[in-house]
């Protein structure tokens, strides 16, 4: 089944009269899976032990570990990012993983998100970024 694209469920939503007929007509379009869920599914898609990607990220393993056993709620962006790109997570999933912890997208005008957008891109390691980050004056990825 071919998915509907955002514009298309906009236009669904817009048009409706009752709000239920639009729930029950487009549920298959709906995210179904957690932060939680979607982070331990990339693990395994992956092939990646989760110790070993937590050690990747430079977090601090407690926070880390409820982040993945979802006992964590509203975790960082930051921290999000940095488990992200600690097991090779693609843009697209990074950005729905972001998604999923309530925080904005990456944004290609922001020179912060452009330099991660681009250390995903190219596999590039949480430190190296940490310290791509540090000698432009940014945030870093903790």
């Amino acid at each position: 089944m071919k998915r509907k694209t955002t514009d298309e469920l906009f236009k669904n939503l817009s048009q409706e009269k009752n709000l239920q007929n639009y729930l029950n007509a487009n549920s298959p379009e709906f995210e179904h899976s957690s932060l939680q869920e979607e982070l331990n599914r990339l693990l395994t898609e992956h092939g990646q032990k989760k110790a070993d990607v937590i050690r990747l990220s430079n977090l601090d393993p407690v926070y880390a570990y409820q982040i993945f056993d979802g006992s964590k709620s509203n975790p960082a962006r930051s921290k999000l990012l940095a488990l992200c790109i600690s097991m090779g997570a693609s843009l697209k999933e990074t950005q729905k993983i972001l998604r999923l912890g309530h925080w904005e997208p990456l944004y290609p005008r922001s020179i912060r998100d452009s330099i991660i957008i681009y250390a995903i891109e190219h596999q590039t390691p949480v430190m190296d970024v940490n310290s791509i980050l540090y000698d432009m004056h940014m945030e870093l990825l903790r």
